[in-house]
């Protein structure tokens, strides 16, 4: 937070603040469980829990200042009482200030898979030789994007953000408060056409983050989206560049990829310009969303070295992507059950496949809001799987018994495919059938509670 007296942020604000002059605030919480001394509590009123009912715990706690609304307003010696009307909608303008107090490179990333991966991989670039401010796990919604904005600071000098959709207008609502300056669309899939009717909808409701970007930015965009984001491309004033691998048309190009089982590399052509990157993780997906990473790296000056050395580090990605766990019989457990669309999961099945000759098993769960491609987007799931030629095949929900169904039309024998209906099914099924040296895919709908079914493996004393 920028270290401005508060009074001095609610006159700005046009708010009413009563309690001791001179706080700075530290951090912005609305979880009362999570304030310390020189925070500013913000109680929202949600569907389940009030968070007025919180302020005697969080000024016992240490609170340096609480927003409340006027029925709720206090004073105190020691806590600063800020009064606002409503309090997610003054998190969203708090994080607006915070944003106009600051003129570096603003970045919005969103897309249909694959998000929270690149704004990691971004962040590890940036923060080579920058201060960044990032997105914490997946706060891209109407409160956790703006309370990002609030972590801005006098020592920051590059914003990387991210925004998360399920209709139209929401990341225009995001684009008013962050005001990108660059921004990239990690790819265009099925996941939200339960809501927006259509790939073409999804990509009408991504491309609206186009008319906030200026002249002076830029957005990087897979080639092989082009024809679903064309009719959106006068929107953007920005520099648009095209990623593209080898057989693409693309002004940013990826030759001679490499993909092994726990690493990737490329060479990265740009214009008469050519360098090398390794990448610490497997998969073409992350070929793809590193060489979007780079595009917006140079375009904000980062250097070769520093792309390079940033792509190139062991990147902690956030929770539940690609996690590797070691099981017993030299098993090797792949979580990867954050969420899950056809792109996504087709993508972490290659990865799967990249362990071949070892035996790999893939545990899938529910795709959710796939509306009109529900059916299609399962089956391409399965007759891809069966392609890669995967061992064998858990499937966990109504939806992915069609996952099955299609794995095995197209050649995966029956007799390697479970259904099964609970967590502690999949984990006597892999004691039972997963061989020594099994490389194990936990997959899905983050509805699906995937987590549950890796911790379920985990706490198996037979499979640790």
């Amino acid at each position: 937070m920028y270290q401005v007296p508060i009074e001095q942020i609610a006159k700005e604000m046009g708010l009413r603040y009563q309690g001791p002059a001179g706080k700075i605030i530290r951090n912005v919480v609305f979880d009362s469980r999570q304030v310390g001394p020189d925070d500013l509590f913000v109680a929202i009123r949600g569907q389940r829990v009030d968070g007025h009912q919180f302020i005697k715990q969080v000024i016992d706690a240490g609170a340096s200042v609480v927003a409340v609304d006027a029925a709720h307003s206090f004073e105190d010696e020691k806590t600063g009482c800020l009064i606002v009307e409503d309090g997610q909608k003054f998190i969203q303008a708090l994080g607006k200030w915070c944003r106009m107090q600051f003129h570096g490179p603003v970045i919005a990333i969103t897309g249909s898979q694959g998000k929270t991966s690149t704004k990691d991989l971004l962040a590890q670039v940036c923060g080579q030789s920058h201060q960044v401010v990032v997105t914490k796990e997946n706060q891209n919604n109407e409160l956790g994007m703006p309370l990002t904005l609030t972590r801005l600071n006098e020592n920051t000098e590059i914003l990387i953000v991210e925004m998360g959709m399920t209709g139209f207008g929401e990341i225009d609502f995001l684009c008013q408060i962050a005001q990108p300056t660059h921004a990239i669309i990690t790819g265009i899939g099925l996941v939200h056409a339960e809501y927006l009717g259509s790939q073409q909808g999804i990509a009408r409701a991504k491309t609206e983050l186009f008319k906030y970007l200026p002249q002076s930015g830029t957005v990087a965009l897979r080639a092989k989206d082009r024809e679903l984001i064309s009719p959106y491309i006068h929107e953007c004033a920005a520099n648009i560049v095209w990623c593209s691998d080898e057989t693409g048309d693309g002004d940013l190009i990826s030759k001679n990829v490499s993909l092994e089982a726990d690493h990737s590399s490329f060479d990265c052509q740009a214009d008469a310009t050519s360098f090398h990157v390794d990448l610490p993780f497997a998969g073409r997906h992350f070929v793809d969303n590193a060489l979007l990473v780079t595009a917006i790296a140079r375009a904000i000056d980062i250097s070769v070295t520093d792309i390079q050395n940033g792509l190139g580090s062991a990147v902690s990605l956030s929770s539940s992507r690609m996690e590797m766990h070691p099981l017993l019989d030299n098993r090797l457990l792949i979580n990867d059950c954050y969420n899950a669309n056809p792109d996504s999961m087709m993508a972490t099945l290659d990865v799967l496949a990249g362990y071949k000759p070892r035996p790999t098993i893939a545990c899938l769960g529910n795709m959710y809001e796939l509306g009109q491609y529900e059916y299609e987007g399962h089956a391409k799931v399965g007759r891809h799987l069966a392609e890669l030629g995967i061992d064998g095949l858990i499937c966990l929900g109504n939806l992915a018994e069609i996952i099955g169904e299609n794995a095995i039309a197209a050649g995966l024998p029956s007799s390697r495919v479970y259904y099964v209906d609970t967590n502690k099914q999949v984990a006597r099924i892999l004691e039972e059938h997963a061989p020594k040296d099994a490389v194990i895919l936990v997959k899905g709908s983050n509805s699906m509670k995937m987590v549950d079914v890796y911790q379920a493996i985990l706490k198996d004393k037979r499979m640790i």
